[in-house]
């Protein structure tokens, strides 16, 4: 509206400038143009106050749109300047100067602090003020903003029940886990971009790591890995990988009972990794939580480098700008754990596995469990516990809820079909809320 009646103002004035009729004196005509151009110097500040305005909203606008993508994504210089010009230039559609304002946009990254600045200038024509001289053409209009985004990685092992109680639930715990990696690593999002990564660790009475297994067993097993070889007694377990070492530091292969085609997968953001293994989810064997648990700590723990690919290595403890998070769930109660004992029979000695079923709260294998996760949190991993049943004082509930980072927050039951996949989409948001906002 105001820069609708500019022109009318000034072609008035003219015409009383040019106006010969009557006696008009020079100094009046000097005064009248003086007040003129005082009383529209407002109008000038006011069209240049509207224009910093609308810039303004739409650099808000623009920052919090790549601050956005930061936080979820690694990426280039060019991808951050289209992202910046693309929203900026959406949101100045009805503004004259647009162009002028997107040539001029600037932005400095701080990877440290985790912040963007962004700014950019304008140069608005005056109406008044430029009249006779006394006032400059233009008036610049800077404006500026900072934003905060997350610098920060995630590594987080996802912990799924797969043994024969499962069998009639595996469609639901496939949908969860996918659903749990369309929040993370959405779909269209290539691997190379996404900042979290996820591994997939099956249980059932052991833990199929497929190729892994020949190295982590020294030959014994091709597929099915259970606990160490040795004294297997929480104290003699070790949580880092030296294939070097002594034999004890071998796991063993004292059962064949795991799901042929539930697959560990070490961290990846290749969604055409993580959703076909999770698609191809069986239930098969017996509860070997403990087991589980472990593998999902060595899938995030910076010990095990040097036995995953290259792409799959965890971050170190120390590194402070990697989150790691493991997701436990089951569906009953630990009852499956291996020894390797020495048999004697006369004068002949060997050893063999031997294999204790136990489902209390204080049996081997759950006391296993809990002081993996014990050693978990240590490691400031923090970790969520899903329990996937109705009884929320079962052994299994109890096992999930001492393993939880805070039962309050992290521990979750659930009874039905929808509730697991609600569990684990709401897992998902908790920690993209947590990487995004610190």
């Amino acid at each position: 509206m105001v820069l609708r009646i500019v022109p009318t103002l000034i072609k008035a004035l003219r015409r009383y400038l040019l106006d010969t009729d009557g006696s008009v004196l020079p100094i009046s005509a000097v005064v009248l143009v003086l007040s003129f151009v005082i009383a529209g110097a407002g109008v000038d500040y006011t069209i240049a106050v509207n224009q910093r305005e609308k810039m303004a909203h739409a650099l808000d606008a623009a920052a919090l749109t790549v601050a956005t993508q930061l936080s979820t994504s690694v990426m280039t210089d060019a991808e951050i300047r289209d992202v910046i010009e693309d929203s900026f230039r959406g949101n100045l559609k009805d503004l004259a100067l647009t162009d002028e304002a997107v040539t001029n946009l600037n932005y400095v990254i701080d990877p440290n602090e985790g912040t963007i600045d962004i700014s950019t200038t304008v140069s608005v024509n005056t109406y008044f003020i430029k009249l006779g001289g006394i006032g400059p053409d233009t008036l610049n209009v800077g404006v500026g903003t900072q934003v905060a985004y997350s610098r920060f990685d995630v590594e987080l092992a996802l912990v799924v029940d797969v043994t024969g109680s499962m069998s009639g639930d595996m469609n639901t715990l496939r949908e969860a886990s996918e659903g749990l990696v369309d929040v993370l690593i959405p779909d269209g999002m290539s691997a190379s971009d996404s900042k979290v990564r996820i591994s997939l660790v099956p249980y059932s009475e052991g833990v199929n790591v497929a190729t892994y297994a020949s190295a982590v067993t020294n030959g014994v097993s091709s597929r099915c890995v259970t606990e160490r070889m040795g004294d297997p007694k929480l104290t003699d377990i070790r949580y880092d990988w030296d294939p070097d070492r002594d034999p004890d530091s071998f796991f063993g292969g004292g059962s064949s009972g795991c799901s042929s085609s539930s697959e560990l997968i070490p961290l990846t953001s290749d969604r055409n990794t993580l959703i076909p293994a999770i698609r191809a989810l069986s239930a098969r064997g017996g509860t070997a939580g403990q087991t589980g648990t472990a593998w999902g700590w060595y899938t995030i723990s910076p010990n095990w480098t040097n036995l995953w690919p290259a792409a799959s290595d965890p971050e170190p403890y120390t590194e402070d700008d990697v989150l790691k998070f493991a997701i436990l769930m089951t569906d009953g109660n630990n009852n499956r754990h291996y020894d390797y004992k020495q048999r004697c029979q006369d004068s002949n000695c060997w050893w063999e596995w031997d294999r204790d079923s136990d489902g209390g709260f204080n049996g081997d294998s759950s006391q296993r469990a809990r002081q993996i996760c014990e050693n978990m949190k240590a490691e400031d991993i923090t970790i969520y516990g899903v329990y996937f049943g109705p009884d929320n004082n079962s052994v299994g509930a109890r096992n999930m809820q001492a393993c939880a980072t805070d039962e309050s927050t992290t521990y979750y039951q659930a009874t039905s079909s929808a509730e697991l996949i609600s569990a684990f989409g709401n897992i998902a948001r908790k920690i993209q809320a947590i990487y995004l906002a610190r």
